[in-house]
Order: C-alpha cells, then structure tokens, then sequence
C-alpha cells in the first residue's frame, strides 16, 4: 500500500511538469551506444555522487568494480578532469574514493541528503530536484578493471521480435513509437530540454533508435509519446496515437507511477496494440526502482515478473529492474539517479538502452 499511495503522489507530482512529447535538445541526439559494461572490462563514465558520512572528515564514493589500474575522473561534462592527490585518493585493490581536503569535486554531506522537514530541493525524505541539479554533482569515473562476477541483466531470450529483425537486418527502414512515463519522455537525461547540460546526452528511446540506426546500416525513426506522470490506464487510451504512425517496432515502459491495476492493464495495453498494429513487434520495459529509502523493491520485481510473463512470439521483456537492484547492491542510489527518487541519469538511461538493444543482434543467434 505505501509504494502504490507513494506512486500516486509521484504521478501528481510529475503531471505538473509535463512537456510536449519528442521536446528534447538537439545537441548530442546522434550519440550511439557500443557494447554494454558487462560485456567488456572496460567503464565508461560510471557515475558517482560522493557523500560525506556522520562522523567522517572526508567525502566518499563506490565504484561498481575494482579498478586494475589508475583511472580517470571527470567534471559531469567529461571535459575538466580532476587529479590523483590534488582532488581525491585511492587505494588499488579497492573501489572506494575518498576526496582530499583541497579537493574541487562537488561532494554532499549525509545530513544534507536527507534534509529536515519544510527544506527546499527535497521529496517525502530525502534531497530532490529536476533540472540538471544531481547532474552537476555526479562525477564520471572512467577504468579497467578485471572479471568481477556480475550476473548479465537478462540471459539472451530466443528472437522473438522476428519481424523487425528481419526489416533491419535487410536494410528497410523502420518506424519506433516509444510510449511510457516521465523516464521514457526523458526526464533528467542530460541532452533533455528541463535537464539541459552537457554531454547533452539523449534519453533511452533516442539512443535505441540511433544505435539501431547505426548497428543495421538503415534508417530508424522514432515518436517519443512518453509523458511525465502517467500509468498503463493512460497508454490505453494512447494506442490510437500508435497506431497513426503505423509502428514496425512499439515500446511499452510503465511501472513507476502505480495507479492500481498494473497487471490487468498492460495486458489490456499490449492486446489493444496488437489488436491495432497487427505487424509490430512489442518490446515490454521492466523499470527501474524508485529511491529504496521509500520505494520497496518487491513490487517493481513482481511487475517485471508479471511482464515476463506476456512474452510470446512477436512480444519480448526487456528488464531493467534486475541489473538495477544489483547496481543498487554496490552502488548507492543517488549515483544513479537524476532526480534522487524516479528518474535515471545519463548512466540509467544507458542502461535501459543496453537492456532494451540486446534484443536486436546484428545476426542471427543460434537457437540452443
């Protein structure tokens, strides 16, 4: 009940701030993904928003890996780089970071993470803005590091969405309608207008439509009909908007705006696009977790279950709340996050990219 009742108030909450669908900055739209971090010893940009427990003299922040050698730390907007004993210390063998007292890296104190009652910047508990607040204070963190033990966010499912592998994969163009919340309209991406700094990266759904784009050699357009606040109810009212572009490929994200009956409508939702759009494939978007200080995890487990569940020929699950809640085990939170409570940033919106693109191999894999 407290997670639905909290969902509630955060579809409220993010109502208010709704923007015109596809409103996003031009600057960076044509970035593209490579392989994902946990195919590859390789980290790029891994977020870290560096705290400063009760007690301690000096800030911190975890990596998600052990780094094999020195690395690289950058401003948010991977230009200014900080140094090794001017701005922070490590120890090799571990995947902590600890700043120096002189340090120019931006770093928050716990008490100032939840602040008191009545503060500005601040939701339910904890510290809270839109914008590129969270942005500005996330360092990036760039480095080697050797096989650590991560369980892939999903073992790869049989090709379910023939029909627009088949399209890709002989050139033809496709169309892409993404129809979600406030994380699939973009909401705090740092290439999205409300949230606008750089590197100006574009939200999740742009950034499968470029890397399709790229990976297949064709093109691929993309309708963004995400919208701020809303829940499955909604996206049934939608399908007719789908439907207009007449989709090769649809996107399905809801989850983190609970307004009750989530199982009983997006199998409502996926049978009313079907029924419309009789030649698409569906992709079904298992969310991320909201902040774990007021959001339980269960429920977002129990619909990603229930989403995977609705895969059949033509509908495959991509699930972000799996490789999500094991961030969360190494990582706190507000590394995460764009807003501190519901939102990804740029790392998030990758990983939604990742998860949802390995579904779309450039060639045929095998069936075992």
């Amino acid at each position: 009940m407290k997670q639905v009742m909290i969902g509630a108030v955060l579809g409220i909450f993010c109502s208010s701030m709704v923007l015109m669908a596809g409103d996003e900055e031009k600057a960076g739209a044509g970035m593209t993904l490579g392989e994902p971090f946990w195919c590859s010893q390789a980290m790029d940009n891994e977020p870290v928003l560096f705290i400063q427990e009760e007690g301690k003299q000096l800030a911190t922040g975890k990596l998600l890996f052990i780094p094999s050698e020195k690395f690289r730390i950058t401003h948010p907007d991977l230009v200014m780089q900080y140094e090794e004993g001017r701005d922070y210390t490590w120890k090799p063998g571990t995947n902590i970071i600890e700043l120096t007292f002189t340090s120019r890296i931006p770093f928050k104190t716990a008490a100032q993470m939840l602040p008191p009652a009545g503060s500005p910047n601040m939701f339910a508990t904890v510290l809270h803005s839109e914008g590129h607040f969270f942005h500005d204070l996330q360092v990036q963190v760039s480095y080697w590091h050797k096989t650590d033990a991560w369980t892939q966010p999903a073992k790869p499912q049989p090709e379910q969405l023939t029909r627009v592998l088949a399209k890709l994969r002989a050139k033809q163009p496709i169309k892409l309608v993404a129809l979600g919340d406030s994380i699939t309209q973009g909401f705090n991406a740092s290439g999205f207008k409300p949230s606008l700094a750089p590197p100006y990266q574009p939200c999740y759904p742009q950034l499968v439509a470029n890397t399709l784009q790229k990976r297949f050699g064709t093109t691929v357009t993309l309708l963004n009909l995400g919208v701020a606040g809303t829940e499955p109810g909604w996206g049934i009212q939608m399908v007719p908007k789908v439907t207009e572009q007449k989709p090769d490929l649809v996107l399905l994200a809801f989850g983190m705006n609970d307004g009750g009956g989530f199982e009983e409508k997006m199998h409502k939702l996926c049978d009313d696009v079907i029924a419309a759009n009789p030649g698409a494939d569906i992709v079904l978007i298992a969310s991320m977790t909201g902040n774990p200080r007021f959001f339980g995890t269960d429920g977002f487990v129990w619909k990603a279950k229930t989403l995977g569940q609705m895969v059949t020929k033509n509908v495959a699950l991509a699930d972000v709340t799996t490789p999500w809640i094991e961030i969360l085990e190494n990582k706190h939170f507000s590394d995460l996050s764009g807003n501190n409570v519901n939102h990804p940033n740029d790392f998030g919106h990758r990983l939604y990219a990742h998860v949802i693109l390995e579904l779309f191999p450039l060639t045929r894999v095998p069936a075992k």
